[in-house]
């Protein structure tokens, strides 16, 4: 019996003494987490000075972020700048001329000799309002330039005088075709004109004997009828060797030839001057007058189709509307930054229902040849505006949290961050409609080193040690 109750007794001990580790273990636990958020006090004294001190520098630091916060927002313009130079840090000097703490105000200070190397500046300035349209599109031949060249009559190829891609000039020959209807048209011409000479002198000779009062009426209007009958025939005749391409003298050559080698040779020439950008035919092959044998292009004026989207569409069709001339800048990614000049001069009739645009059409001169058709093109349109605008580099804006700003410099060596309002986009420049001046100098490139200084703050560093 005495055995059981000290085994229960010593039961009851060590539950005991488990349960006071466990509360001991607490309290540490309970005291440090205490400690280190600042809410244990020693003592009354200890504890009305520390709550002072407390609530004095949870203030201070309240304030300080506050103005902090203004600053970084860049809220200094005007007179604000001024009192930026009274303000001083926790570190006893001026905030501005504080390495440590001047990033807070938003004020960056740059070395002439740095700024000089990596950055560069431009001043804010007015300019005459404009929109600028980016359109896509395609670089296409200009349809009015173009020639197909399709052979008069049917037969058996020559020869090949021009091949692809090779030049020609206004009337050159590209080839020479051996043509059966051509030597058809050339024996009937010769026909109608030895019928015509006939009916001439048969005329000449009625004529003569009817006014001699020898012949007849009837034998005098039947020879007038017959002259009339073979100069229509003969007129006919000479008008389908000008479809075939002979000239006045080569038709009057027409009866001397007819027994050389060269009598049925078709010569096909060029129409225009121009370059030779297809080509369908071979010596010895058989062509038909249906085939077009060469397509020939003027490529020194192209065409570029631009997809205009329906929202922009008002600008521009008032400014061709009003006889304005209205150019534009092409480029394309075979040439990197060249800019090809070009005008608009036609706004398609129809509305793509699809992708709700719709065709804008610019000529573009290619004196150099390098513009291909079919070349992928960027155009970019200037429609003037009214009135002037306030406007800075588009790379000077910067942005941070949803805010843009830029860097304008303030005095020496110090640049201050200020917050700005976008408005129209301006080509290479952006529109601003409040938060710099016109003569304000700001950074325009290398404004990533400033902005970094002024991040700082977000990544830990401030006045408090």
């Amino acid at each position: 019996m005495a055995d059981k109750t000290h085994q229960t007794t010593g039961s009851i001990l060590q539950k005991l003494n488990h349960a006071g580790m466990a509360l001991f273990m607490f309290v540490v636990v309970a005291g440090a987490i205490m400690l280190l958020t600042g809410n244990l006090h020693f003592g009354p004294a200890v504890a009305a000075q520390s709550g002072s001190d407390g609530a004095r520098s949870g203030r201070d630091v309240h304030e300080h972020e506050e103005d902090a916060g203004d600053h970084s927002r860049g809220d200094v313009n005007g007179p604000d700048l001024a009192g930026l130079e009274s303000q001083t840090c926790e570190h006893a000097t001026r905030t501005v001329e504080c390495d440590r703490c001047r990033f807070e105000l938003g004020v960056v200070k740059l070395r002439p000799s740095v700024a000089g190397a990596l950055v560069e500046t431009e001043p804010v300035r007015a300019v005459q309002g404009a929109r600028v349209l980016k359109l896509t599109g395609q670089v296409q031949l200009d349809e009015t330039r173009v020639v197909e060249v399709v052979p008069t009559g049917a037969g058996r190829v020559k020869r090949v005088e021009k091949s692809l891609g090779q030049d020609a000039s206004q009337g050159e020959v590209l080839a020479v075709i051996q043509s059966a209807d051509l030597g058809q048209a050339k024996a009937g011409y010769i026909e109608a004109r030895a019928r015509l000479e006939l009916a001439k002198s048969t005329f000449d000779r009625e004529k003569d004997l009817h006014e001699k009062k020898v012949s007849s009426k009837a034998d005098y209007l039947s020879a007038l009828s017959e002259l009339d009958a073979a100069t229509a025939y003969h007129s006919a005749a000479e008008k389908r060797l000008r479809l075939f391409g002979l000239d006045t003298a080569q038709i009057q050559a027409t009866a001397e030839d007819k027994n050389g080698e060269r009598f049925a040779e078709l010569v096909l020439r060029a129409p225009q001057a121009g370059t030779i950008i297809a080509q369908s035919v071979s010596a010895g092959a058989i062509v038909e007058t249906t085939e077009t044998l060469y397509t020939i292009a003027d490529l020194s004026n192209l065409w570029v189709w631009c997809d205009l989207y329906e929202k922009d569409l008002a600008a521009l069709h008032e400014l061709l509307a009003s006889g304005a001339s209205i150019d534009a800048e092409v480029r394309v990614n075979a040439f990197g930054p060249e800019v090809f000049g070009g005008r608009v001069d036609l706004i398609g009739s129809e509305m793509d229902e699809h992708t709700r645009t719709i065709k804008v059409r610019i000529q573009v001169k290619n004196e150099k040849r390098r513009l291909r058709p079919g070349m992928f093109a960027e155009a970019r349109i200037t429609v003037p505006l009214e009135g002037a605008a306030t406007a800075v580099p588009s790379t000077a804006v910067m942005s941070d949290e949803g805010l843009d700003f830029v860097f304008c410099r303030w005095k020496d060596d110090l640049w201050v961050r200020r917050n700005v309002r976008l408005g129209r986009s301006l080509g290479d420049l952006v529109e601003v409609l409040d938060g710099v001046h016109e003569g304000d100098v700001v950074v325009s490139r290398g404004g990533f080193m400033l902005k970094s200084d002024i991040l700082k703050e977000k990544m830990g560093a401030g006045c408090a040690d």
